[in-house]
């Protein structure tokens, strides 16, 4: 079965989140998409305010981790994330903790009609928690919660 190597961010750290949608997920390395800045825009219903998404953005980064998903989890993936319309799955190459440059597929919000919005407090922390956790800079997730809020 083909494996498909995915840089996931946001509510996607959390690693009871990423089980639940992708139980055969297998964590291969922390990871920094570069040229990208974290940003939070569009609307969850699920969460009641503005989700991830990911901005190219000159000399900004974005931590991460980067996962190994079969088929059948790259589409339930794609289900959650709410392929084509919610995001859309591009390939990026973010850079492993071993300093190697990978092509892995990123979920995003597409530009066309993306409005920056503030998250709900309740997905802010779940994924503060994982920063944490993670051992991540959480001053870059403030200031991207924070920059929607103005």
């Amino acid at each position: 079965m083909t494996e498909r190597l995915v840089f996931v961010y946001g509510s996607n750290l959390d690693e009871a989140q990423i089980r639940e949608r992708c139980p055969t997920a297998r964590r291969e390395a922390r990871a920094r998409l570069g040229g990208h800045a974290l940003t939070f825009g569009g609307f969850s219903h699920r969460w009641g305010g503005a989700v991830a998404s990911v901005r190219r953005a000159r000399g900004a980064a974005v931590e991460g981790l980067l996962y190994q998903l079969d088929e059948e989890a790259v589409r339930r993936l794609d289900h959650f994330e709410g392929v084509p319309f919610a995001y859309e799955r591009v390939l990026r190459y973010p850079v492993d903790e071993h300093g190697r440059r990978r092509r892995a597929h990123v979920y995003r919000q597409p530009d066309d009609g993306f409005e920056p919005w503030s998250p709900a407090a309740d997905y802010l922390a779940l994924i503060a928690r994982a920063y944490r956790r993670l051992g991540f800079d959480r001053t870059s997730l403030a200031a991207a919660a924070f920059a929607e809020a103005r």
